[in-house]
């Protein structure tokens, strides 16, 4: 029963302004629509009576519309995010209520004592006009927010420079939307180039098209293009050989998206391919050829995923372009001070051990969280250090304090191969850090402050460091938020990352727990650190928890299977495609909101 309250106030909170504008939509559509009516007619003396039956049945429908609307999941979307699908449902909503318009209102004017002489109906006019006001303000509704946020964007990009899309299919329709709705990009798509003359001289979504790879350079000057981006994934080589030297020679940047969607059901598996070809093979991967006796010498070196691109015949022998589909796994690390468990874990791909040194000021940050207080010690590095063949030792020691120098000096002693460094607010604190190391061993910066990230431009300026890591749990108390991965949700890492990113900084963020675990499930996270170009993540306590698991075995057959499955699903990024990495954002958005207002609900009740 609490969970339906709790599912009930949180459908309120996000949709309730849009359950009050389509009451007022559902009344005041047939209400002008009425007006509209009796004024080109002429009509206003019979305006009382038809007021009247107006006022009568207009509650029955609002209500009628509102279960409509429910039933047609018309409530509860990200309308910031509005399309095609969502015009569809729209457009048979308001069909089926247009039709119990007319059902509602003869039924209830039939009831009515004292108008049977007047009229069984409201004027035909009324319906069909009251339908299409309807139509307009529910659609304008929600898609109002997308406008909005477009015309932002288009706004937030008035200094970008001029880009050239090079393609017209798939590709690149998913290209350019991602350039438009990202107002960093930092570019304005002027015009879309196809080596397809056929195409040329129409308009794609409004951006002109234009062809001709001999009037290649001069379509750059006349649309003044800074940037060119290639997104056509069955472009020749030739044409995309011809393009790069027309940019050299005009000075014209060049990004190739080429590869950047896949379809499963579109290609044709490199596999399949090399077990029908006898003869000799030219293979083209990531700009490199390779030459093969045939399909089998090529399938024996050839590893890691790959589609087929092109093929062509060239003197009796094969020439092929493939799309390669590598995934680099995570660099996963895991607190624990005991040998044998470390021993287990790097046994099955533990990237990093982790030895947490951490305890000034973390009970009281963290007193009332179910977050994980290490008791290590110094001597607990140099007993696991020794035991490593592959794993890294990775220690965490204490913010900034008058003793940092000496801590440092007896972490390096002991084997550490990398320290990170937990609640730093300032640059000083980073410049000491940097300077305390001086060089003995990596360095890891673990972001988790507001005050760290109002100063992390002159931080990645001043460099100096190895790497990065966002810690949630401090970072969302820090901005007194309610749940560890509303800085997931709200943008805050993505805008870090993308810092790191342009730096040429390593990062990573957070921690995942075992896979179809945790309040917001493990693979939605893993997701969002391919899209965001994470490569280094925490195995939090949830992946095994050794805290309640003395026996060893057990504690092998659990990072065995879990680590197992984790790099199972980092393969399946592969095929993931950018639209499948932005409908996982939206979704973790919509699942942190709602679990962050359970959370609140409960802590102001007590709960």
């Amino acid at each position: 029963m609490q969970i339906e309250k709790n599912r009930i106030r949180n459908f309120l909170h996000y949709n309730l302004w849009v359950v009050l504008l389509d009451i007022a939509a559902f009344s005041m559509s047939y209400l002008l629509a009425l007006y509209i009516r009796l004024y080109v007619n002429g009509v206003f003396r019979f305006g009382e009576y038809y007021l009247d039956y107006f006022w009568h049945f207009i509650p029955y429908y609002t209500l009628a519309s509102l279960v409509v609307f429910f039933l047609f999941r018309l409530y509860g979307g990200m309308w910031q995010y509005a399309g095609l699908h969502d015009l569809n449902r729209l457009t048979s909503a308001n069909f089926i209520t247009a039709a119990l318009h007319i059902g509602i209102s003869i039924l209830v004017i039939s009831f009515i004592p004292g108008h049977e002489e007047n009229a069984s109906r409201m004027p035909t006019s009324y319906y069909v006009i009251g339908a299409i006001i309807q139509f307009l303000l529910t659609t304008g509704i929600r898609f109002a927010n997308r406008y909005i946020q477009e015309e932002r964007r288009r706004f937030n990009r008035k200094n970008a420079v001029n880009a050239m899309v090079v393609g017209t299919g798939e590709t690149s329709r998913i290209v350019r939307r991602q350039l438009e709705e990202d107002s960093e990009s930092g570019v304005d798509i002027a015009c879309i180039f196809t080596y397809r003359d056929g195409e040329s001289g129409t308009l794609l979504n409004g951006i002109p098209v234009v062809a001709g790879l001999d009037r290649f350079k001069s379509h750059l000057q006349r649309y003044q293009i800074r940037r060119v981006i290639l997104a056509d994934s069955l472009m020749p080589m030739s044409v995309r050989e011809r393009i790069r030297d027309c940019c050299q020679e005009a000075g014209t940047d060049m990004q190739d998206f080429s590869g950047f969607l896949r379809y499963d059901n579109s290609g044709l598996p490199f596999q399949k391919l090399m077990e029908c070809v006898n003869g000799k093979i030219t293979i083209l991967e990531d700009g490199k050829t390779t030459q093969f006796d045939n399909g089998e010498q090529a399938l024996m070196t050839i590893v890691g995923k790959h589609d087929v691109k092109s093929i062509s015949i060239h003197d009796g022998a094969f020439f092929i372009e493939l799309l390669s589909y590598k995934v680099k796994p995570l660099i996963v690390f895991f607190i624990t001070n005991r040998p044998d468990v470390a021993l287990v874990a790097e046994k099955y791909g533990v990237d990093r051990i982790w030895v947490d040194l951490e305890v000034r000021g973390k009970e009281q940050r963290q007193h009332n969280l179910n977050t994980v207080k290490s008791h290590h010690s110094i001597s607990d590095i140099a007993a696991i250090k020794p035991l490593l063949t592959r794993a890294e030792m990775m220690v965490r020691i204490n913010s900034w304090y008058e003793g940092s120098q000496k801590e440092i000096d007896d972490v390096i002693e002991a084997g550490a191969d990398i320290i990170m460094l937990p609640y730093w607010k300032t640059v000083q604190e980073v410049r000491n850090f940097i300077d305390a190391v001086h060089g003995r061993c990596r360095t890891n910066l673990l972001l988790e402050t507001k005050e760290a990230v109002d100063c992390i431009d002159e931080v990645l300026a001043m460099g100096g460091f190895d790497e990065i890591h966002i810690g949630l749990n401090d970072l969302h108390l820090s901005y007194g938020m309610s749940f560890m991965f509303e800085p997931l949700a709200d943008g805050i890492v993505e805008s870090l990352c993308d810092k790191f990113k342009k730096a040429g900084v390593p990062y990573g963020f957070g921690g995942i727990a075992k896979l179809g675990d945790g309040m917001l499930p493990a693979e939605r996270i893993i997701m969002e650190h391919y899209r965001l170009g994470s490569t280094r993540a925490i195995l939090s306590r949830s992946f095994c928890d050794t805290s309640k698991i003395e026996d060893i075995e057990e504690i092998d057959c659990i990072f065995r299977e879990n680590m197992e499955k984790l790099r199972q699903y980092e393969l399946s990024m592969a095929n993931v495609t950018q639209e499948e990495f932005v409908r996982n954002k939206v979704e973790i958005e919509k699942t942190v909101d709602e679990i962050a207002e359970r959370i609140r609900y409960a802590r102001s009740y007590g709960l």
